[in-house]
């Protein structure tokens, strides 16, 4: 299973450069779709050619802060039965455990998980791939449009959030600040989120509807279970370890594909794999990609591979190239 994204979020940047057709043909030229698939077409399109749409769409425009504003766009009914999910949930809290649950159902580019504390309750997003213009697009029009889903959900505004990225603050900051009102923007954090206090978590949503969450979640699991189906077990499996950065853990995996950890194993062995075998492929692969941004040190690699020390990271590395990690980013 490729990630992928759902083209109606393509169609939302269509939409915000307000192109006529010369220009629909432009922004999907040599993206594997044509400009009629991008206006009818309620698939999907693979990662590869999202982002030479990306790509294209920037040079399309001179607003820096174009992701941001296609974000806004991405109200709750844009996003599919995950969207009316939410709209039709009890309470606020209960929306985001949708958001979370179901955001594979959109994008497999990255994954939504929900943390709660006794102050705050938060949405993470959990990227695919190491940062680049394209990851940084899809993070800003993703967090942009988390913010616009729960202002509307709400019905009011939201005052004492906070809005976190994972990469400095960029030439066009001051727009984060306008479009995340009542909200604090921090650069240069751990991770990608955005974060409510506790409280708003027992909202009650006016667009509470029994039935049509009933329908919308049904559709959702669906699905998820058409995309389980596709590809092979090692399929799947590398599929949930590539969102998870190749951070979970066989009894995580076995969980999300519906088995036990035995039955896992023996069907991986069935196909002439293992388990550890998958996962050491995408952390090689991820380690790789790292070390080709100047700004990662090999320690901050270590770390976001998930090693307590740079020794232990040294020493997988090692095993699966047969170089160190300085040398392979100098060749």
């Amino acid at each position: 299973m490729k990630p992928d994204l759902a083209l109606a979020y393509c169609r939302m940047i269509a939409q915000t450069l307000g192109l006529d057709q010369d220009g629909l043909d432009t922004l999907v030229a040599n993206t594997g779709i044509d400009a009629h698939t991008l206006q009818t077409s309620d698939g999907f399109i693979d990662w590869p050619g999202a982002c030479q749409l990306i790509a294209n769409a920037q040079h399309m425009s001179e607003a820096p802060d174009l992701a941001l504003q296609t974000g806004l766009r991405a109200l709750p009914a844009m996003h599919g039965p995950m969207g009316m999910a939410a709209m039709a949930s009890p309470t606020l809290r209960d929306a985001m455990r949708v958001f979370a649950s179901f955001t594979n159902t959109r994008t497999r580019v990255f994954l939504t998980e929900m943390e709660e504390t006794p102050d705050t309750i938060t949405l993470h997003l959990k990227f695919a791939y190491p940062l680049d213009d394209a990851i940084r697009f899809l993070t800003e029009s993703a967090m942009g449009s988390a913010y616009a889903c729960h202002v509307v959900l709400r019905g009011k505004p939201i005052e004492d959030g906070t809005a976190s990225f994972n990469y400095p603050a960029p030439a066009w900051a001051e727009s984060y600040k306008k479009i995340f009102r009542g909200t604090e923007v921090v650069f240069d954090a751990p991770g990608v989120s955005l974060s409510l206090p506790a409280r708003y978590g027992d909202e009650v949503l006016a667009s509470h509807d029994r039935d049509l969450l009933w329908l919308a979640i049904q559709q959702c699991e669906a699905r998820q279970e058409a995309l389980r189906k596709q590809g092979t077990v090692t399929d799947q499996v590398l599929a949930l370890l590539h969102q998870s950065q190749g951070q979970a853990s066989l009894d995580a995996v076995a969980d999300r594909l519906h088995m036990s950890p035995r039955t896992l194993i023996r069907k991986l062995k069935h196909e002439d794999t293992r388990f550890q075998q998958l996962r050491d492929q995408t952390l090689s692969r991820r380690a790789t990609q790292l070390l080709s941004l100047p700004h990662y040190t090999v320690a901050a690699v270590a770390e976001d591979l998930g090693y307590t020390d740079v020794a232990s990271f040294r020493r997988a590395f090692q095993r699966w190239f047969g170089t160190s990690p300085g040398r392979f980013r100098q060749e």
